[in-house]
């Protein structure tokens, strides 16, 4: 059983490569996991509440020695997850766990967020090394096999000088992926109580020499393995310092990506909503096309419940007006036989082409109709728009002839 934990600034990135075409999700908490999307937005909606954190991501891929194949059932590797993740102290808050089946090698990864539940960030220092001693405690509780090589030496049964030299093998592996020159992998193994001492030419300043010291027992770096001489830990350095390029490369790839996704739904016109109901691009067509729609479950404007109703618009249409019956049902109203929606345009103040019947029904004719005074009995009808007329005479009343211009010959 071998675990790293990584951390990351994007949770879209992570999840889109966790839940992959072999993927298979054996436990979700606290995410809604309908989709991919779905997760990636319960873990984004959590994550801004600490906008400041830059690595909300944590990302612990684990994997498992194919002699323990036939012991990896799914719920035995949710069951080893659980609790790794309680003894790193990852608790109270959101995560999935996902296993793959695109390797021979049975492994899962765990992605969790590092802003808890009570909006408290999950601390990862000293990771590497709780991890070694988390890793190692769980294969010692279930009996599972240690790997090939070195990872297979039950640590436990050693003495001085072996055991040393495990403890500083076990924590090189841990913190190298994190390195990019000698400085840092100096300092990453002090912090685990290991001294590094570089060897350089006597004629130039040139490291060409490796050794670790722990408990006052020293070790060549290939004393330790092979893979720990200076040159190989060269070759690290180089290789970690390309991943971080590749990994922000892809990085800033998403990140456009994502900045694109985010334009194109800020500036996409959004349908209006009615009675708290967004409407779909359908039926906003319907109501701009002259038709009308039936809504259900609306609330109410103070908030007292809900109702349902047909929905149509006035002529301008920047008015919802309701009824509860089919609006292009006739009714008698005054003298016509119109449109109940006729009916309640004229009711609401509005001047309407009404669509009446004519002649018992035969044909129609479409009369404007109107109240001056909404309080009024009986509508106005007339067979042109009075809102022209009325357009023409404030025109006329806008022109005025300055008489003493006129006088001067300046007039119109």
């Amino acid at each position: 059983m071998i675990a790293k934990n990584i951390k990351g600034k994007s949770f879209k990135g992570c999840a889109n490569y966790v839940m992959n075409d072999t993927a298979e999700l054996l436990e979700a908490e606290g995410v809604f996991a309908n989709s991919t999307k779905d997760m990636i937005r319960s873990f984004a909606m959590q994550r801004s509440g600490r906008k400041e954190i830059k690595q909300p991501v944590g990302h612990i891929p684990m994997s498992f020695s194919p002699e323990d194949r036939h012991r990896m059932t799914n719920d035995f590797m949710v069951q080893l997850a659980k609790e790794y993740m309680q003894e790193m102290g990852i608790k109270n808050t959101q995560y999935i766990i996902v296993r793959h089946h695109n390797t021979d090698n049975d492994h899962l990864h765990i992605v969790y967020n590092r802003i808890d539940n009570d909006l408290k960030l999950i601390s990862v220092n000293q990771d590497y090394k709780r991890n070694i001693k988390v890793c190692k405690k769980l294969k010692d509780k279930y009996n599972l096999t240690y790997g090939k090589g070195k990872e297979k030496v039950k640590r436990e049964k050693l003495d001085n000088p072996d055991k040393a030299k495990y403890y500083i093998h076990d924590a090189i592996k841990s913190v190298l992926p994190d390195c990019k020159n000698p400085a840092d992998l100096r300092f990453a193994l002090l912090e685990l109580g290991i001294k590094l001492d570089y060897k350089h030419k006597r004629n130039s300043n040139e490291i060409e020499g490796v050794s670790f010291r722990y408990n006052n027992i020293s070790f060549k770096g290939s004393q330790i393995d092979r893979k720990f001489s200076f040159g190989n830990l060269k070759k690290a350095f180089e290789q970690n310092i390309e991943d971080v390029k590749r990994r922000g490369r892809e990085e800033y790839l998403r990140e456009q990506v994502e900045q694109n996704a985010r334009k194109e739904i800020e500036t996409k016109p959004k349908n209006p909503s009615i009675g708290g109901i967004e409407l779909t691009a359908e039926q906003w067509k319907t109501l701009t096309d002259g038709g009308f729609i039936y809504l259900e479950n609306m609330k109410r404007k103070d908030y007292t419940g809900s109702f349902s109703a047909y929905i149509f618009l006035n002529d301008e249409k920047d008015k919802a007006l309701f009824c509860k019956e089919n609006p292009d049902e006739f009714v008698k109203y005054g003298r016509y036989e119109m449109r109940i929606r006729d009916k309640l345009l004229i009711e609401n103040g509005y001047i309407t082409k009404a669509k009446v019947k004519w002649w018992g029904g035969i044909n129609f004719q479409y009369p404007y109709l109107w109240k001056e005074k909404k309080a009024d009995t009986e509508y106005k009808e007339s067979w042109r728009d009075p809102r022209i007329k009325e357009a023409k005479k404030e025109k006329k009343e806008q022109i005025i002839i300055p008489r003493k211009n006129k006088k001067r010959g300046l007039g119109f």
